[in-house]
């Protein structure tokens, strides 16, 4: 159970959260919520002592390998180093034995540490405290520290201690790593060093454990002990009544794709600097390096700095929970790695990227911190390669964005197997892979909305425009010809909403096609006069004259689905004709996913139910080619027939209902957007945090409540927020100024430390300004 207001700490209030009873069914949640990361590498909080059905997950960002030829490639579940297996008086220690008071598992967002403490009262009689401290280092991103501290309060006991490196780990069965040589030096330092079975990536672990009683450093025998992927260190020691046992842990994690060590493909260098830098580390010690952490996440919470005044306190914790996954999952460090579907929380999608990146978490990193948005899209710049073997094999010209990758070379790797059909029990094949193809276009439309917000213009001659027209490319040689209604079609896709398969012309797909026709027309043309040597350079790799004729024909003639008497536009061909069902027993359910436990997806596919947003997402990125009162008629039309099993559906809504005025509504939404992972239903996470639905978080605070958007290269703002909140204040990046926005319910100020005068759009209203603004706002 979770508790978000029993702070330990004053200074921690709507900083932390905490685990109040430890339920060992419901290990999942806490694992994935609590995680712990620097976009290097990202380490699951599975407890120190073994329980059943625990996860223990290390994985490092990158290092994709597959298990055999029948399987997809995925981020291996490295070594564990976090077990702890104690024993008291020759009984091992487990919370499924004794009593246990004064429970508190803690992740305080701010210092990102997790924390465990409790009295714990054996068969015996016998009580004692417990205290865990772990964390992550965003000062040094291959450090991961561990601190345990153990009391007997009553009487004295005897204690036995083994922790170590074990590698007998596996992704949910798939063994990702050789056996590897294993080695303990000078009794005091274990080294394990694994390699991946396909990919050949080199892993070197090294860890190291300190002792102090009651403060003061102590030397323990070890009892030193190999086995088959497995190596740790045994210490007994006699503690009386009211000693204090310390027990000091650093982890050095590094591989053969680290970017920042010279030489790191050669494993006697990286396994000589794993072991010198896990030397230093201990001389410095566990607090020093807590406090260089500490120091590094207060500069990055000072570059997001959020305030929210609000009557639910809730709210500004959420949004603070949801730019801590985003940082500890994000690879900044590396433009060859992306962001995965669960982070580096969990081994759910097997740490693929996919649209979510581009459409739910870039815009946090284009607004906050673009060198970040930079990064990610130049991912998928290297990731051209595959786009466009993925676009041979399936008899197509350009770049087709694979719909999961991994490494940016590697294309497509989709599973093609998943849950089991509810009526024939057989596995249901994953089409998305195959046909859901509006990936494609979402990255082009992510690199015009980064360029439009950021006027990078160095990032399009080396990458933009080259990924905008590939892509255009791609969708002119998709599009097929009806010769009957005598206009260019795509058959065969799956939209966003993914319980609909096979259909045509899906409106967000084609739509989207539309936009990235026409941007590849529009930066064709612009090139010509301002650029002629760099579209000439371009032509001769990509044949751009022959290919921009195709493109102006194709998006002249593409069908884009139209509103019907009602004002409806049909998700599809078929979508409006399909039988309505009542959703009421589905809509208030705490798993998603319970409609297939009455129907096959064959059946829902018949159905007039949608799994997230679709066209409404449509209405949202190109929100002003339709009118308001067209996405209002939509949005009442959809709603009650999508079941949001979907974590990015919420947020999609939410903004939505804030464009249409609905204050109460929009903020609904929001709520149930931040409870996908911090609420209270015990198995949400236990696959992994929803990486997309925390971008979304922040777009339903930003894009929604604020009111931002960037429509044809300007900024507008709209500010309309909810009624329980008073205040809104928040940073964000505008063509290279940094603006500071702060939102009453009847005044918006802006400050910024540009000497450029900057010129937005606020409740319709053009207005330029330097160094302040504050604008009395009509519209509330």
């Amino acid at each position: 159970m979770l508790s978000y207001d029993a702070i330990q700490r004053p200074e921690l209030d709507q900083w932390s959260f905490t685990e109040t009873e430890f339920n060992p069914l419901a290990q999942g949640k806490c694992e994935s919520v609590m995680s712990l990361g620097n976009g290097y590498m990202g380490l699951r909080s599975a407890t120190e002592e073994a329980y059943i059905g625990a996860t223990r997950n290390l994985f490092v960002n990158g290092t994709f390998n597959r298990f055999d030829d029948f399987e997809v490639t995925e981020l291996p579940n490295a070594a564990d180093v976090t077990q702890v297996e104690l024993l008291i008086d020759g009984k091992r220690f487990t919370l499924e034995t004794g009593s246990v008071t004064d429970y508190a598992r803690t992740l305080n967002l701010r210092d990102a540490e997790l924390t465990r403490s409790f009295v714990w009262e054996s068969d015996q009689g016998k009580r004692i405290r417990l205290e865990f401290r772990r964390f992550v280092s965003m000062h040094d991103r291959h450090l991961i520290g561990m601190k345990l501290q153990i009391t007997p309060l009553d009487e004295g006991i005897s204690l036995r201690l083994a922790s170590g490196i074990n590698a007998q780990m596996s992704n949910s069965g798939s063994q990702h790593f050789h056996e590897g040589e294993k080695r303990i030096f000078d009794k005091k330092y274990l080294q394990l060093i694994q390699t991946t079975t396909e990919t050949k990536v080199d892993f070197v672990l090294s860890a190291q454990h300190q002792f102090w009683i009651d403060g003061t450093a102590v030397e323990l025998a070890p009892q030193m002990e190999i086995e088959r992927r497995k190596m740790e260190m045994a210490y007994s020691v006699e503690l009386k009544a009211g000693q204090t046992l310390e027990m000091q842990k650093l982890i050095q994690v590094h591989t053969s794709r680290d970017s920042d060590v010279h030489d790191a493909g050669n494993l006697e260098s990286l396994r000589t600097r794993s072991l010198e830098t896990l030397k230093k580390s201990g001389a410095t010690g566990y607090d020093r390096l807590f406090e260089q952490n500490q120091q590094a996440w207060a500069s990055l919470w000072d570059r997001y700095h959020f305030e929210i005044e609000s009557a639910n306190r809730f709210d500004l914790l959420a949004l603070r929970f949801a730019i801590y996954h985003m940082m500890v999952m994000t690879p900044v460090h590396d433009r060859r790695m992306g962001i995965g579907a669960k982070g580096l929380s969990g081994e759910g999608y097997k740490g693929h990227s996919f649209w979510d990146t581009e459409i739910f978490i870039l815009p946090f990193f284009i607004y906050s911190e673009p060198e970040v948005a930079r990064t990610l899209l130049e991912y998928r710049y290297l990731g051209l390669e595959g786009a466009r073997r993925k676009a041979k094999e399936n008899g197509y010209e350009g770049a087709m964005y694979p719909w999961e990758v991994a490494w940016p070379s590697d294309g497509e790797v989709t599973p093609v197997w998943g849950a089991v059909d509810i009526v024939t029990g057989k596995q249901t094949k994953i089409w998305s892979g195959f046909i859901e193809q509006h990936i494609t276009s979402d990255i082009a439309y992510a690199v015009w909305h980064y360029y439009q917000a950021t006027g990078d213009q160095k990032f399009m001659d080396d990458y933009g425009y080259e990924m905008i027209f590939d892509t255009a490319t791609f969708w002119a040689s998709r599009l097929e010809w009806d010769e009957e209604a005598s206009r260019y079609e795509i058959n065969e896709v799956i939209g966003p909403d993914e319980y609909k398969e096979h259909v045509d012309n899906n409106a967000f797909t084609n739509y989207m096609a539309h936009f990235n026709l026409q941007l590849a027309l529009q930066y064709y043309d612009e090139l010509k006069t301002r650029n002629p040597q760099l579209l000439s350079h371009l032509d001769s790799a990509l044949s751009l004259q022959h290919y921009a004729q195709e493109w102006q024909e194709k998006a002249a003639g593409i069908y884009l689905p139209k509103p019907d008497e009602r004002g409806i536009i049909a998700q599809d061909d078929t979508y409006l004709e399909k039988r309505i069902l009542d959703l009421t027993p589905y809509k208030s359910q705490t798993k998603v996913g319970t409609l297939f436990q009455d129907y096959s997806l064959d059946q829902v596919n018949e159905m007039q139910v949608s799994k997230q947003a679709d066209i409404l997402m449509l209405f949202y990125l190109l929100e002003n080619r339709f009118a308001p009162e067209l996405k209002r008629a939509n949005y009442d039309y959809y709603e009650p027939k999508t079941l949001h099993d979907s974590s990015l559906s919420f947020s999609t809504h939410s903004i939505l209902a804030s464009d249409f005025d609905d204050k109460k509504l929009a903020y609904e939404l929001f709520r149930r957007a931040t409870e996908i992972d911090l609420g209270p239903h015990e198995h949400s996470s236990d696959a992994g945090i929803h990486s997309a639905s925390l971008g979304g978080i922040w777009q339903c605070v930003v894009m929604g409540f604020a009111g931002v958007r960037m429509l044809d290269g300007e900024l507008h703002l709209h500010p309309k927020i909810p009624g329980k909140w008073q205040r809104l204040s928040f940073p964000l990046y505008w063509k290279g100024s940094l603006l500071k926005l702060n939102i009453t319910k009847d005044q918006l100020q802006i400050t910024t430390d540009s000497k450029d005068e900057i010129h937005l759009v606020i409740e319709g209203k053009k207005v330029s300004f330097t160094g302040q603004l504050q604008f009395e706002m009509i519209h509330i």
